[in-house]
């Protein structure tokens, strides 16, 4: 970002999150910041497609209405996939109070312990492989 006309933007955090911000706290233009977004693009780990999308909105809490359906269509096959690999009680994604879609897992009766123990965790990491989808749970 910084090569290609943002010469202030950070590196990202310790954790691999993209720096927050508008193309203003960076210090340059909506186009210019744009620009250099697209021209970086490819460099991101998912090439900054839908997942790297949604996962920025989840954080954010703000999602586009289209994102949402995008990001609603994507968890329902994850949803199946995760009941087709023995995890029949698995709900479909709906709506949290921030705008996003959520598994309410606790809710059909699936545990904290439950979702972080390995035989679950396995089958979220296959079934997240073949669906790819930001997995947030309550």
């Amino acid at each position: 970002m910084r090569s290609n006309g943002v010469p202030k933007y950070p590196d990202p955090a310790s954790g691999g999150q993209l720096p927050k911000g508008s193309a203003q706290a960076f210090g340059v233009s909506d186009s210019q910041y744009q620009a250099a977004q697209r021209t970086c693009q490819h460099l991101l780990p998912t090439g900054g497609s839908f997942d790297e999308q949604a996962h920025e909105c989840i954080q954010a809490g703000d999602c586009p209405p289209a994102l949402v359906q995008q990001m609603l269509t994507a968890d329902r096959k994850f949803a199946q996939c995760m009941r087709s690999h023995g995890v029949p009680n698995w709900p479909d994604p709906t709506i949290s109070d921030g705008g996003a879609p959520i598994f309410k897992v606790s809710a059909a009766g699936i545990t904290h312990s439950q979702t972080h123990s390995p035989p679950m965790s396995n089958t979220i990491m296959q079934c997240s492989r073949l669906y790819p989808a930001p997995v947030a749970m309550a």
